[in-house]
């Protein structure tokens, strides 16, 4: 099981259409705070079922929790879970897809996807391995947003960048040599890939991207945390292809 603990997480994942989780509130003295009353409200409306467990309990289950928490089961994990084939059998003039090759921080993974949700990416693909899974704590980095936006999770990266590229997507990997993404016209089809935390985009991922694409940098460090960097290279993207 995975269990929930911040309210907003809570809150987007219950008005995404969870319809097999289950809420668990600590015992109290029943004076529940509007943050708390509102989440039991929209559980009610989408007829989930709502136990109540002394605060030891909830302890041990959820780390962190604030009086209540979202227990999840693994089916529903895996329907949150978007597949890239099914992605790549719709017919679209355009498309933004985000690829992340190798992200292994939980927060980053959370706050890239809180990002792409902000800029309507249509996928983000992510291996399976040597990656930060959809944990507890992506989906609180995300305040909610891992509940909307389609990731799919494959096996072999490469595999899936070739297919997005035949299905007429460009690919740009993020690179601090690469072309400033302001002069780059960025396609309708476009795959932006952003690499590892330390490492950056892989030699072969970046051997299949079509361009280098960078973010001009004016200040005293010489880089962006990935996923504020994941933020400026969506923007540029919506900048240049308006929703």
């Amino acid at each position: 099981m995975q269990y929930l603990t911040g309210f907003h997480a809570i809150q987007e994942m219950l008005l995404a259409g969870l319809k097999d989780g289950r809420l668990l509130v600590a015992q109290g003295d029943g004076k529940a705070g509007p943050r708390l009353r509102e989440i039991l409200e929209t559980a009610r409306q989408r007829g989930i079922s709502v136990s109540t467990v002394d605060a030891k309990t909830l302890d041990a289950l959820a780390v962190g929790h604030r009086g209540i928490a979202l227990e999840l089961t693994k089916e529903r994990t895996d329907r949150v879970s978007a597949h890239l084939e099914d992605f790549l059998a719709e017919p679209r003039e355009k498309g933004l897809v985000l690829v992340l090759d190798h992200i292994e921080d939980p927060q980053n993974l959370g706050a890239i996807l809180r990002s792409a949700d902000a800029f309507a990416v249509d996928l983000v693909v992510a291996p399976i391995k040597r990656a930060s899974p959809l944990t507890e704590a992506a989906v609180r980095a995300s305040s909610g947003a891992a509940s909307w936006v389609p990731l799919a999770f494959v096996g072999n990266l490469g595999d899936a960048l070739r297919k997005l590229k035949k299905a007429g997507f460009w690919a740009y990997s993020a690179d601090m040599g690469g072309k400033s993404a302001g002069e780059t016209e960025l396609p309708g089809k476009c795959v932006i890939v952003m690499g590892n935390e330390g490492a950056g985009v892989s030699h072969l991922i970046g051997s299949l991207c079509d361009e280098r694409i960078s973010i001009p940098m004016g200040g005293h460090v010489d880089s962006l945390n990935v996923s504020a960097a994941a933020s400026v290279l969506l923007y540029e993207y919506r900048r240049q292809q308006p929703f």
